[in-house]
């Protein structure tokens, strides 16, 4: 049942690389028995075996836990490690008696990894005992696929009080990987405004040019004029640019994000916003977003933009603000350690700072906020033992997000790696730690260190109000963020309404993951031809109309009908 349902997702696609599997299987039989050795006893299989005996909180002998794993654009190793051999999965191996295992890895984008999953699942090949992922609608084929199991009863019996207790922080975590009432995948949990979103500006700009940071678009517009018609980075050469944004994706981006020009209007495009009405619709198809097409445009005519923004990804986009070539970026509060901070590389004397972002003509504004996970863990259907899985990420929430007094990992996972002791001083910065730095957080099953959802954000409000008795957590928080990111902190807690996250939080529905994808791509197609003049701001209306005839409406009832249901549950 798993591979027709598989099948039927995939089509033609599908039928060719089954058709592909039977031809090669066949002739690899008649070719074995043509040539092979008719004594040869068959490979004993491998045995189920007992359960892992858990002895004194460890396994003996080690539990295998097998995985595949993605080489994401901020994974570092040091010592000669990799995803697999490496100082965390030792110290799992050490403590607890879990040795992780790789089936593979992919490197690239994600949708590499999505389609070698659905490769292996299409061809049979093995699947490892647990998938992580950092989201996306390409993941829920994965998800029907029958190779996956129902998680809420095994996280009811294994998780740990302390993961328990972070879940019901977030319990509209568990919707998007929720599936005809079955909890198919443990989110991922983040921190509570931890991706909220500010705008950092270039502050030996603004103080060259004489300059004081913008609230409003309108001003906003005048600051991007002058860093580029300015020459603010002093090398006699028209080569800089008002801010830095990333339209390959999206125009609403976790990292280089244009979406706040469009929030500066009333709507934010890519996501599902509720109206007064207490409806659901879709942003990109509202109105107001042809203004926000019409402010990009200019920007893109008059050089405030890099012409390249629609090839660059959220990262990509960065690196013109890292070359110290960008005079703006609208990022989310950590960035201002990593990627934003590396400008400091190229250009030793830059010195930046967070802003609100700006608002519009009638004083709305509005950017990207921070949703309750950022991904999620699938579990095989057919692995023996789930609790492997379940100890593992429970030493993760009992020993790493918030180490008790005392602990020894209070300050990180391994010393020389995410933190370093340099003369008797504790820091996390990689350009003090002799070697450099390489975060083993990054590691993780779970891709990045866990949160409790209030945790940060109680965090830095203690540091910020210089609060006494601060816990281990604070002292390493503090050390942790720079002075923009904690100015940024009180930036995003003042101004709460500011920060939208798309509102549809369920699996994709039926006319969603049919269609969904193309009329995303009709939509960012046509809005990227008009933000480039090449096509007139009445193609907006054309195409939106075109968007609702294809399937759009249908949409739009099936969400609002999921956000009905949903209401009569809670």
């Amino acid at each position: 049942m798993r591979g027709w349902r598989w099948l039927k997702q995939t089509g033609l696609f599908g039928l060719a690389i089954v058709l592909f599997v039977v031809v090669m299987t066949f002739s690899f039989l008649y070719w074995e028995n043509q040539t092979g050795s008719p004594d040869r006893p068959e490979a004993e299989p491998e045995s189920a075996g007992r359960p892992p005996s858990f002895v004194g909180g460890k396994y003996v002998p080690p539990a295998v836990l097998t995985t595949v794993g993605h080489l994401y654009p901020d994974i570092k190793f040091k010592n000669g490690e990799d995803l697999e051999n490496n100082v965390l999965n030792r110290l799992f191996e050490d403590q607890l008696g879990i040795r992780v295992n790789y089936l593979w890895t992919t490197t690239g984008d994600e949708d590499v990894y999505i389609n070698k999953l659905n490769t292996s699942i299409a061809t049979g090949q093995p699947l490892p005992d647990i998938v992580s992922f950092k989201g996306g609608q390409n993941l829920y084929p994965l998800l029907r696929s029958g190779a996956f199991r129902d998680v809420g009863p095994l996280f009811e019996r294994y998780a740990s009080p302390k993961w328990k207790a972070a879940m019901a922080q977030a319990p509209e975590a568990w919707e998007p990987y929720t599936i005809n009432g079955k909890k198919m995948a443990v989110p991922i949990l983040d921190g509570k405004m931890n991706s909220n979103e500010v705008l950092y500006i270039r502050q030996d700009w603004l103080d060259k040019l004489g300059l004081k940071a913008p609230s409003t678009l309108e001003e906003m517009e005048s600051v991007m004029d002058a860093f580029v018609r300015g020459d603010p980075d002093g090398n006699g050469i028209d080569d800089t640019y008002g801010i830095s944004v990333s339209l390959k994706n999206s125009f609403f981006s976790w990292m280089s994000d244009a979406g706040f020009v469009f929030g500066a209007y009333g709507e934010m495009p890519d996501i599902w916003n509720e109206g007064a009405d207490g409806k659901l619709s879709y942003g990109s198809v509202q109105p107001s977003v042809r203004q926000g097409l019409e402010t990009l445009k200019r920007w893109m005519e008059r050089g405030y933009v890099p012409k390249d923004a629609e090839i660059l990804d959220e990262v990509q986009a960065t690196e013109a603000w890292k070359q110290g070539k960008a005079g703006m970026i609208v990022a989310p509060l950590w960035a201002a350690g990593w990627p934003l901070g590396d400008v400091t590389l190229n250009v030793p004397d830059a010195r930046f700072d967070a802003y609100p972002i700006p608002v519009g003509p009638s004083g709305l504004s509005g950017t990207r906020g921070t949703p309750p996970e950022f991904g999620a863990i699938a579990i095989n259907a057919e692995m023996a033992n789930p609790e492997i899985f379940f100890d593992y990420m429970n030493f993760v929430y009992d020993n790493f997000v918030d180490p008790p007094p005392g602990s020894p990992y209070r300050w990180g996972i391994a010393e020389g790696y995410d933190y370093a002791n340099v003369n008797g001083k504790l820091t996390f910065r990689d350009s003090e730690a002799p070697g450099g730095l390489a975060d083993p957080q990054k590691y993780l099953l779970s891709l990045s260190l866990p949160s409790v959802p209030n945790l940060l954000s109680e965090s830095i409000a203690r540091i910020n109000r210089g609060a006494s008795g601060q816990t281990p957590y604070d002292v390493k928080n503090k050390l942790l963020r720079t002075p923009q990111e904690l100015k940024g902190w009180k930036i995003v807690e003042s101004n709460p309404s500011v920060y939208k996250t798309d509102a549809f939080t369920g699996a994709p529905t039926p006319t969603m993951e049919r269609i969904g994808d193309a009329l995303d791509e009709l939509l960012h197609d046509a809005m990227l031809k008009i933000v480039y003049g090449q096509e007139p701001l009445s193609g907006f209306d054309r195409v939106v109309a075109r968007w609702h005839e294809l399937g759009g409406d249908k949409m739009t009832d099936e969400v609002n009908e999921w956000y009905a249901s949903l209401g009569k549950t809670r």
